[in-house]
């Protein structure tokens, strides 16, 4: 955290970067949740990376991400995330990762399921543009010994 007085360094305009974080997962949550493909994948740098816990979910490329997601997107259940907090942040330049402990919830019909998540990924701002997915992933903890 920068000291008191200090200026933000401008690559992040008015907001931290776990602010810029939790905006962006908002907002693909968000986007899943409704279906919303044009929204989800405008969310991704053209050269992204989605992973998920499956062995067939990965997807590079925004043209492979929106197949990938309108395949998500035609099953009877509807997913977002919630929950995630503690946030991990961190930042070199224009570019942020982050980690994060979360909730995936599933719907299907009137039943909602919630299991136990964790989403990472690195953000990257070109220019004065958008912060934008270079990699998204999504995970089921497994659990351990």
């Amino acid at each position: 955290m920068a000291p008191a007085g200090a200026t933000r360094p401008t690559t992040f305009g008015a907001m931290t970067p776990g602010e810029i974080v939790d905006d962006v997962l908002r907002r693909i949550a968000g986007h899943v949740e409704r279906r919303d493909l044009d929204a989800a994948v405008a969310l991704f740098h053209e050269d992204g990376l989605l992973v998920g816990s499956e062995s067939w979910e990965w997807a590079e490329g925004v043209a492979t991400i929106e197949e990938h997601l309108a395949l998500l997107f035609a099953r009877p259940q509807t997913y977002t995330w919630r929950d995630w907090e503690p946030l991990v942040t961190g930042t070199v330049g224009a570019v942020i990762w982050f980690i994060s402990q979360a909730t995936l919830v599933e719907r299907d019909g009137a039943e909602e399921h919630l299991i136990p998540y964790r989403l990472s990924g690195v953000l990257e701002r070109v220019a004065d543009g958008p912060w934008l997915l270079r990699l998204f992933n999504g995970s089921e903890p497994v659990a351990g010994p």
